[in-house]
């Protein structure tokens, strides 16, 4: 699909240019964004090309809007961008914002603000329902259709500017003129291209109805066709399939071959994956990496201690350093998304099988993984009953499968 790297001018109440709103959007569709491109992604996308591009190329080195949500701000790609030029516009998110996000996101506005960025509100969430929020922007968007002067003074009493978008006329423009503080619209002028590329993004709606599939899904070939449905996704699970994680003499090519090789936990496995990886790898490359090694290594062990505990001990590395990844609480956050109890009680400790063998991946995954001292296998080996040996061969396996996963 081709994609493009759109701006537009915000213009203040003089007519100066103040800046320009950065955004994605589908090649010829520059007038509304593309859904089939997560949120959290478009973010990755737009702050990889203005640090790659630079702020000249970009806005003339005037100030950039960005849109954000507020899972998609906790994104450290956003560090990669001139901060003091940055105006981050707080929009709705894909899916519902728990506590422990909103709170994680306050903070992380906090922090960007520190590094001299400025923040506007759209106004689908200008309500009480976030006041946290508001307290911390400098600016509150609306439409030209949408803003009166009821809604304009409020926002001015609060000590906050008002951006006004969407301006299609003149008519527009002279009702709209003493509400605002900026200005925005096809009336002043159209989006430029800045950069046009080529990207397969998953969709978004194909994840949710993999996620549903999996139990509902009467068939392996039923599973198969929605993944078939999306290009990118297809190529994702093809490179899983055929990835060192898999010891197979033939490359995969099919779907349907591959979902069938895979089986239904494998397949959930992936899904679960696909849905983090994108984000955690970006957020903290090193403990997402080390999360894949513990979730690998722990489903190994597992296996010589308790095979019918194996997808859960999986599950209880891959989760074993969320706390870390996010800033949460792990347990709270855990229960938050509602992932089974007997994860969480390993964490506890109340669940004495999963927890010994997360106790095992810890202490292997915090040395050096090359260069793993005898000492420490020895030590683990003992308090385990697991031979050294087979220790030291899944953690290096454990190593080159969870680079296969990151490079998905």
């Amino acid at each position: 699909m081709s994609f493009v790297i759109a701006r537009q001018r915000v213009y203040d109440a003089e007519g100066e240019i103040y800046g320009y709103e950065v955004f994605l959007r589908r090649k010829g569709q520059e007038d509304r964004y593309p859904t089939e491109v997560s949120y959290n992604k478009a973010t990755f996308i737009v702050a990889e090309l203005i640090a790659e591009l630079g702020i000249q190329r970009v806005s003339d080195g005037k100030n950039i809007f960005m849109n954000v949500t507020l899972d998609s701000i906790l994104n450290r790609s956003l560090d990669l961008l001139p901060l003091r030029k940055m105006i981050f516009e707080v929009i709705p998110s894909n899916v519902e914002i728990g506590q422990s996000v909103y709170s994680l996101a306050l903070k992380r506005i906090d922090s960007l603000r520190k590094e001299g960025s400025l923040f506007a509100l759209s106004e689908d969430l200008y309500s009480g329902k976030f006041v946290e929020l508001l307290e911390r922007v400098y600016i509150v968007e609306f439409s030209a259709k949408n803003l009166d002067e009821g809604k304009s003074s409020a926002v001015r009493r609060n000590n906050k500017k008002v951006l006004v978008s969407k301006i299609e006329t003149q008519e527009d423009y002279e009702r709209v003129k003493p509400l605002g503080d900026f200005f925005q619209g096809y009336y002043f002028d159209k989006p430029q291209i800045i950069k046009e590329f080529e990207v397969a993004p998953f969709l978004k709606t194909t994840l949710m109805r993999m996620i549903g599939a999996l139990n509902t899904a009467r068939s392996i070939k039923e599973f198969a066709r929605i993944v078939a449905s999306d290009v990118g996704m297809s190529a994702k699970l093809l490179r899983f399939v055929n990835s060192a994680y898999f010891a197979k003499r033939k490359e995969i090519k099919d779907i349907v071959q591959a979902c069938s090789y895979l089986g239904m936990a494998n397949l959930r496995k992936f899904t679960l994956l696909i849905a983090a990886n994108d984000y955690m790898s970006v957020e903290n490359p090193n403990l997402w990496r080390k999360s894949l090694i513990r979730a690998i290594l722990s489903e190994e062990i597992a296996k010589k201690l308790s095979p019918s505990l194996a997808n859960e001990a999986y599950l209880v590395g891959l989760f074993s350093l969320i706390d870390e990844i996010l800033g949460v609480d792990k347990v709270e956050f855990l229960k938050e998304v509602s992932v089974d109890e007997r994860i969480i009680k390993a964490y506890t400790g109340e669940e004495g099988t999963l927890h010994r063998i997360l106790n095992i991946v810890e202490k292997l995954t915090e040395a050096e993984y090359e260069e793993i001292p005898e000492e420490l296998l020895e030590e683990v080996s003992k308090e385990s009953g697991v031979p050294k040996e087979f220790l030291k061969e899944k953690l290096l396996e454990a190593v080159a499968k969870a680079e296969d996963i990151i490079k998905l």
